[in-house]
């Protein structure tokens, strides 16, 4: 009798979580029990009770439901959260009989909008037969809905080094930047920016550099793994030297691409270029470029190898034109 019943018990148990399960339903035939984590670019996120999380192509499923409410955004704007039903091919069934095209849903579980990015250092200090010291701080911040795109940007290198010979000290490098951009997509692909960037290089002599601008872009790809986009735009540029005193200002056009890769869940690659040619003068032109990779060692740990290229064309007299800085910094992700 005892047996009976744990079997009857076990049985009621195993048929309540199958019916509990959320179900994907193949066009093959094949069905999938789990839970459904996420939809976006025509990729269902699915954790498997047998399989583990898995990415399942849209065009592959007939139908699926969800034991439980879920968040579905619609192509048209709007946000419902409801049950979801299995339907007819190529169709789900919410609240009300409603049904809904798989082209109709533009997401589902929508990651909510929020600030990523990496806040990095790094220092070398060296002592003995020499004697430098050298400091590096950035800051990268992104924050994208499906509308618009926010990135913030800052830096500041300093280097410092002792003369053998007479034993004093000299300051080898001081600059610092701030940045931002803000992009507005008009479709899924095409944004229209603004930008700002504000620098200062004291051993260049730039008391001060101010490019802002406006342009177009194209995201060529953005996924998970891999991004990719281009911009072409205008921009203002305003110089202010010192030792000799001078003021330059000019109307540029800009050309930028940014790409990210990500290897795996530990290693990223990442490379922006940025060219400012004058429309005044064919010999006058800015690039400012940088190329790294990120690895993280936890969660939010990261070690950073990044190199920064930043070339005047037309710099102070007496001064180089280009800087080119090797950092090796940790940095705290969020």
């Amino acid at each position: 009798m005892n047996k009976m019943w744990m079997l009857a018990v076990t049985g009621y148990i195993g048929v309540t979580a199958a019916a509990l399960a959320d179900e994907v339903l193949f066009k093959s035939g094949d069905r999938l029990t789990g839970t459904v984590k996420s939809l976006a670019g025509g990729k269902m996120l699915f954790d498997s009770k047998v399989a583990g999380p898995l990415a399942l192509n849209m065009e592959d499923i007939q139908t699926f439901s969800t034991d439980a409410p879920i968040e579905i955004a619609l192509a048209d704007g709007s946000t419902i959260n409801q049950k979801i039903s299995a339907a007819a091919a190529g169709q789900v069934a919410v609240d009300a009989g409603r049904t809904l095209p798989f082209g109709s849903i533009a997401k589902l579980n929508p990651e909510k909008p929020a600030w990523k990015g990496i806040v990095s250092a790094g220092a070398t200090f060296v002592r003995g037969n020499t004697k430098s010291e050298t400091a590096s701080v950035g800051v990268e911040a992104a924050r994208r809905t499906d509308v618009d795109r926010i990135t913030l940007g800052a830096g500041y290198y300093t280097a410092k080094q002792r003369d053998n010979t007479t034993r004093d000290n000299s300051t080898t490098a001081d600059n610092w930047f701030l940045k931002g951009q803000y992009d507005y997509f008009f479709s899924e692909k095409m944004y229209g920016y603004g930008n700002i960037r504000y620098e200062k290089d004291r051993i260049a002599n730039l008391d001060m550099r101010l490019t802002p601008g406006l342009g177009l872009g194209y995201q060529w790809i953005e996924q998970a793994d891999l991004n990719f986009s281009t911009e072409a735009g205008a921009n203002w540029v305003y110089e202010k030297y010192q030792d000799p005193d001078e003021t330059r200002t000019y109307m540029a056009g800009r050309l930028a691409y940014h790409v990210d890769k990500s290897f795996n869940d530990h290693v990223k690659a990442f490379h922006n270029l940025e060219y400012i040619p004058s429309f005044e003068r064919i010999d006058t032109y800015l690039v400012n470029a940088d190329i790294g990779m990120r690895a993280a060692m936890t969660a939010r740990l990261a070690l950073e190898a990044k190199a920064q290229l930043a070339y005047n064309s037309q710099p102070s007299s007496g001064r180089d034109k280009k800087d080119l800085r090797y950092i090796l910094g940790v940095g705290w992700t969020f």
